[in-house]
């Protein structure tokens, strides 16, 4: 991580010369987790030739080393770089839900530069604004990620101390926080099974479970690339008020929402993830979809 950080303070055009070179060299010894990659792919679009899911994996292997270069320019960027490379739009919506004192959960996955984005949510939110992260096993690794997160006035809190923090903060006034969906859950017994992309798939309870506990609207945050070092970040209201939804239907609505932007962008999500690593246990119910915005 402190290596990342030294890097980072190369100027752009030397980090994108050498997404390239790391693009050329992973291609070479068989890609950066390239049998999790092709995997995935094979799985979400079956309808493709070989050919083609070549043609995916290596953009995939390109945008990953690029997604690399970029995350270690983070640790040395100003606020006006990084607000400049991450345009905010649909800020209205937060805008309109902080007025009415609504506390929100910002739904997002792993798609295009996520990390980007959390560098400049406190400062163009009107909450108080805060992002769930797991526990990194090296120490100064994790000091240092929060570090350079938090410096724009995020703020960082581990998973496991998430309602605590929430109990004390919904008291005070609304804030924002930023929850993940699209990793696979490390309890299946505990998590919600439906499809995606296809497949049975569990998925993280804490975005549904959360929006009802705490009375909280759910927004949408969608992560576009318009080129190198140029993203935008675009929010769509999911649910103002989710108590009286039936159970699921706040992943499902966030589900598609992901779906529509892998189906947009296909090689940007974060297919070196073994997203699929679960096998539902009979107990566990699959829950048909209901929601699907990709168009068929």
């Amino acid at each position: 991580m402190r290596a990342m950080a030294l890097l980072g303070r190369l100027p752009c055009w030397v980090l994108t010369a050498l997404a390239w070179k790391l693009t050329f060299l992973a291609l070479l010894v068989g890609g950066y987790r390239g049998k999790v990659v092709r995997s995935n792919l094979r799985r979400a679009f079956p309808e493709l030739s070989m050919r083609e899911r070549w043609w995916r994996y290596a953009a995939f292997q390109h945008h990953f080393a690029h997604l690399a270069m970029e995350s270690a320019k983070l640790f040395s960027m100003s606020q006006q770089q990084a607000d400049a490379g991450m345009v905010h739009h649909g800020k209205e919506v937060m805008d309109a839900l902080h007025a009415r004192g609504k506390h929100v959960l910002v739904a997002g996955g792993h798609m295009n530069n996520w990390e980007w984005s959390a560098l400049t949510l406190n400062q163009n939110l009107p909450f108080r604004t805060m992002a769930l992260y797991k526990k990194l096993s090296n120490k100064r690794a994790e000091k240092l990620m929060k570090k350079s997160r938090s410096r724009f006035g995020l703020e960082m809190v581990q998973t496991k101390d998430g309602r605590a923090w929430m109990n004390v903060a919904r008291h005070g006034d609304p804030v924002a926080v930023i929850m993940g969906f699209d990793q696979s859950p490390a309890d299946p017994s505990k998590s919600w099974w439906t499809t995606f992309l296809g497949t049975e798939t569990a998925v993280f309870y804490g975005l549904e479970q959360w929006s009802k506990m705490y009375d909280m609207a759910v927004v949408y945050a969608s992560i576009r690339r318009v080129r190198p070092w140029k993203y935008t970040l675009t929010y769509e209201l999911i649910a103002e008020e989710t108590a009286d939804l039936t159970e699921g239907e706040v992943l499902d609505r966030c589900l598609a929402k992901l779906e529509r932007e892998i189906h947009r962008d296909p090689v940007r999500w974060l297919w070196s993830h073994r997203r699929w690593k679960h096998t539902r246990p009979d107990s566990q119910p699959c829950h048909p979809r209901i929601h699907s915005e990709v168009q068929a």
